[in-house]
């Protein structure tokens, strides 16, 4: 017997936000896991060594908790006889269900008529006063990029109006490492969490397939990583290497913010989607992904190539933050080598920024290897 449910819908860190303010301290309060060990137990009580009697008893909790990650490490017939399990030894209190698959949910709403009641994050609402702050975070931590930064804005300002029922979608493209993914991230800390970046290049034919339209309930998946996600801003690095095959999953996400799997139906009405490729121009990305995939995006934004002068300013900033992290007497000895000369006046040199960084940082812990660690 359940007395009630509570379905949370969201991040990890505003489930375990909400579960902190909700739980009393002096209660009964057990994992899903713990449960699941007593009904294994029950199943096959000769392997487990819990006495007969004790599996025969209900015993009464004031709280079980039902977290996301939860799902994958149970049989599939365990979500689709949900309720009956959780209550075959259990009377609860009150069931917490986080990001439930539609099996769990379909079962809860099965047995309990309805009677359920659904939390979930609450992500940061658009308005002009937000944007201002996006734009000023963005100022501050991407290096030049101005008309970028513009567009990028002009672009989600139409969700201020309240009346934009599907998500805002923009296409960043330019060399690597001049500020596409470091312009997601400052907005996604704008809105109030950690970016959700996905990356399809890294995955092979079937892996992809199967994160994209949803396997097994045990396996990630494209539409858990989105219901989980912190804010409503998403990255999509690489969008060129999708492979077509898989953009009927993307129609729908981007023309209605709807986002539909084996296991979850997902609203991201509101979202912010950033999509990056290395390609030089539109006409370039409009070949590469055709007609029909091109118009579901609402625009494309150039990201050029930093000046020396500028690309001087970041190694400046890199190579104080790598000083910080340094004892005094290894910060005296690079301060007293080239390195950093060496990189200024070479800045030039390096097309990317992350290229950039990595030799830096690398000739620096070169220089105090060979210093405190080889010499004699």
């Amino acid at each position: 017997m359940i007395d009630r449910v509570v379905v949370f819908t969201g991040s990890k860190r505003d489930f375990e936000q909400y579960l902190e303010n909700n739980l009393p301290e002096d209660e009964i309060t057990i994992p899903f896991m713990e449960l699941i060990q007593h009904y294994n137990a029950r199943l096959r009580p000769n392997e487990s060594g819990v006495g007969e009697a004790a599996l025969q008893k209900n015993l009464y909790v004031d709280n079980c908790i039902v977290g996301a990650d939860d799902y994958g490490s149970v049989m599939p017939h365990v979500l689709s006889n949900f309720v009956n399990i959780v209550t075959l030894n259990y009377q609860i209190g009150v069931l917490y269900v986080q990001n439930p698959p539609r099996r769990v949910l379909e079962s809860l709403q099965s047995a309990l008529d309805g009677d359920i009641e659904y939390k979930g994050s609450s992500y940061v609402e658009l308005t002009r006063t937000v944007l201002k702050t996006i734009y000023q975070n963005l100022d501050n931590d991407v290096l030049g990029q101005d008309q970028c930064k513009k567009q990028i804005l002009s672009g989600m300002y139409r969700l201020t109006t309240g009346t934009h029922g599907k998500p805002v979608v923009l296409m960043l493209y330019g060399p690597s490492g001049v500020g596409k993914t470091e312009s997601a991230k400052s907005i996604s800390k704008s809105l109030g969490g950690d970016l959700l970046r996905i990356q399809f290049s890294m995955m092979q034919t079937e892996e992809a397939f199967n994160y994209v339209f949803g396997s097994e309930h045990s396996k990630s998946s494209l539409a858990r990583d989105m219901v989980g996600r912190e804010s409503n801003v998403i990255l999509i690095d690489e969008f060129d290497k999708v492979n077509p095959a898989f953009y009927n999953a993307f129609y729908e996400l981007f023309d209605e913010g709807r986002y539909v799997d084996t296991n979850y139906d997902i609203d991201l009405g509101q979202a912010v989607f950033l999509l990056t490729c290395n390609f030089g121009s539109e006409t370039e990305i409009k070949k590469a992904l055709g007609p029909a995939m091109f118009s579901r995006i609402g625009g494309c934004i150039e990201y050029a190539d930093l000046t020396v002068e500028q690309k001087q300013i970041i190694i400046n900033n890199w190579y104080s933050s790598i000083l910080k992290t340094l004892k005094e007497d290894e910060k005296d000895f690079i301060q007293s080598t080239d390195v950093h000369e060496w990189f200024i006046k070479n800045a030039g040199r390096y097309d990317n920024i992350r290229i950039l960084k990595g030799k830096m940082e690398n000739a620096i812990f070169e220089k105090l290897t060979e210093q405190f660690i080889i010499s004699k």
